[in-house]
């Protein structure tokens, strides 16, 4: 690996472990474990998934992923329906309390790097969205062509 590479990556981290500082006070408020809020996460972004789904996401079995998916029932944080398409499976959604939560973490993380981001020098501002627009392009396999000038 390069030494750019390493240096970012050294960045990456410590940016991570600040944002997670700054937000612990956050999560400790929360009554979930980290995979209840790892499937909050996922079905934020998702919308709907199936038990299925969650048991191939985390590599358990399905009853485990139906007692993680009851908890997030019973905690108001998640809603359960059947396929209509299939009555033996069961999907899952959140509910407006739990979009909220994802929410309210995500909007914590984003004004953090908001406000640190706005402390750097417009050509540091620049080269940084440069380099996450890279690296998502690269992510997604959505690489724009490149305009020469």
């Amino acid at each position: 690996m390069s030494r750019a590479i390493d240096e970012a990556m050294s960045g990456y981290s410590r940016v991570r472990r600040v944002l997670l500082a700054k937000n612990a006070e956050r999560w400790r408020d929360l009554d979930l474990s980290l995979q209840q809020l790892k499937a909050m996460y996922f079905l934020s972004d998702e919308e709907e998934a199936s038990i299925g789904r969650l048991a191939e996401l985390f590599g358990v079995g399905m009853p485990a992923a139906s007692v993680l998916a009851d908890r997030l029932v019973r905690s108001g944080y998640a809603l359960r329906r059947e396929d209509p398409s299939d009555r033996r499976r069961a999907l899952l959604t959140l509910t407006r309390t739990g979009n909220r939560v994802v929410a309210d973490l995500r909007e914590g993380s984003q004004t953090h790097l908001r406000r640190w981001m706005a402390a750097l020098t417009p050509a540091d501002q620049e080269a940084l969205a440069r380099g996450w627009q890279a690296l998502a392009e690269v992510a997604t396999g959505v690489v724009r062509e490149k305009v020469s000038v």
